[in-house]
C-alpha cells in the first residue's frame, strides 16, 4: 500500500514538473492585424494581396503583389475541385458499444489566366505585413480586344465600350480611395 501511494505521489510530481517546464517558455506576443480599408473590399477591377514580412521587405512586397494578381485572376476564372469523405461505424465488441467517425475534405483550386495589363495601384506596409492592390490597366486591357481573332468587329466594339465604362467607374473609385487617404 505504501509503495503504491509513493508511486502515485511521484507520478503526480513528475507530471506537474513536466507541465511546469512545458509551459515555462517565453510568451508569444500577438500583434493585431489591421489591414488597410481597401484590402478587405477592393474596388471593381482590382484585387488585394498580402504577405508577412520576415527578413526581406522586397520579397514580401513582390509576394504581396503576386498574391494580388493571383486573386485578380481568381476573380476572372477559377476551377475548383472538392471531395468530402465521411466514414461512420458503430457496433459492439466484448459486450461494449462503440462508435467511430472520420470525415476528411480535400479541395483543389486551379487558377490559370494570362493577365494582360495589370498595374500596382497601391502598396502599404503595416507592422509585419505588406499589402498590395493591383488593378487591370484600362488601355492595355482594351487593346487586348483588338488582338482577339475570334471576335467580329461589332462584338469587339461592344466589349470595348463596356470595358471602357467599367474602367471609367474604376477610375472614379480609385480617385475616391486616394481622397479618403489624403
Amino acid at each position: 500500500m505504501k509503495t503504491r501511494y509513493l508511486r502515485l505521489v511521484m507520478g503526480a510530481l513528475m507530471t506537474l514538473t513536466l507541465l511546469a517546464i512545458g509551459c515555462g517558455g517565453t510568451e508569444v506576443k500577438q500583434t493585431e492585424i489591421n489591414p488597410p480599408k481597401w484590402f478587405d473590399n477592393p474596388i471593381k477591377g482590382c484585387a488585394a494581396g498580402s504577405q508577412k514580412i520576415r527578413n526581406m521587405v522586397g520579397f514580401a512586397r513582390d509576394t504581396a503583389i503576386t498574391n494580388a494578381r493571383t486573386n485578380l485572376a481568381k476573380a476572372l476564372k477559377t476551377h475548383i475541385q472538392s471531395m468530402l469523405k465521411s466514414y461512420k461505424a458503430e457496433g459492439e465488441a466484448d459486450s461494449k458499444d462503440f462508435s467511430e467517425e472520420l470525415t476528411t475534405k480535400v479541395t483543389r483550386e486551379l487558377v490559370e489566366k494570362t493577365l494582360v495589363g495589370t498595374q500596382v495601384v497601391k502598396t502599404e506596409r503595416r507592422g509585419d505585413q505588406y499589402y498590395a492592390l493591383v488593378c487591370l490597366d484600362p488601355e492595355t486591357f482594351a487593346d487586348a480586344f483588338d488582338r482577339m481573332n475570334r471576335l467580329s468587329q461589332k462584338e469587339r466594339a461592344a466589349l470595348k465600350a463596356r470595358a471602357k465604362a467599367e474602367f471609367k467607374d474604376m477610375d472614379v473609385q480609385l480617385k475616391k480611395l486616394r481622397e479618403r487617404e489624403d
